[in-house]
Order: C-alpha cells, then structure tokens, then sequence
C-alpha cells in the first residue's frame, strides 16, 4: 500500500458564520435528558437510565430545531421553532 497523504483544506474559523436558534439567540447551554429502558428490553434484565446530551438555547429554553433534528423523538413542545410568519 502506497503512503498517501490526505491535504485537508485549511479553514479560517474567524469567516464560519455564527450558528443561531430559530429564536435568534446565539448562546446555547448544555443539558441531559433521559430516557428508561425496561428491564423487559434491558441487556442486564434491569430498569437502565440511558442518557443524551443535549444543548439549549439560552434564549428560549428549548432545543434548537437544527440540533433536534440530529436527534429522534425529541419531544415536539421541546424544540425552538421557526416562528409561523402567517399568524
């Protein structure tokens, strides 16, 4: 096998466009929701607490819409939305 190097294209961070909620707030806070998995499904035959990072816009106090949906079945009333310019 050949020694081949991979030329990653240098990117200036300092020109990348600031990520915003849907709200249009711009800093965000971490936090962890948490599912149950029934000792019925669980590998163990116990009840487990499974964990998932999540992060929150400080603004609104909900999940911006371009991180939930990385995410399935994030509660809907969760998420940042888009405002409805229609009503």
């Amino acid at each position: 096998m050949q020694n081949e190097q991979f030329n990653a294209p240098k990117i200036d961070i300092n020109q990348l466009a600031w990520v915003s909620c849907s709200c249009g707030g711009k800093i965000f806070d971490s936090g962890v929701m948490v599912k149950r998995l029934s000792p019925l499904m669980s590998p163990t035959g116990k009840e487990e607490i499974l964990p998932a990072e999540i992060i929150i816009c400080k603004s609104c106090g909900k999940i911006p819409d371009f991180y939930a949906n990385k995410i399935e079945s994030i509660p809907e009333d969760l998420i940042s939305k888009t405002p409805d310019m229609n009503g």
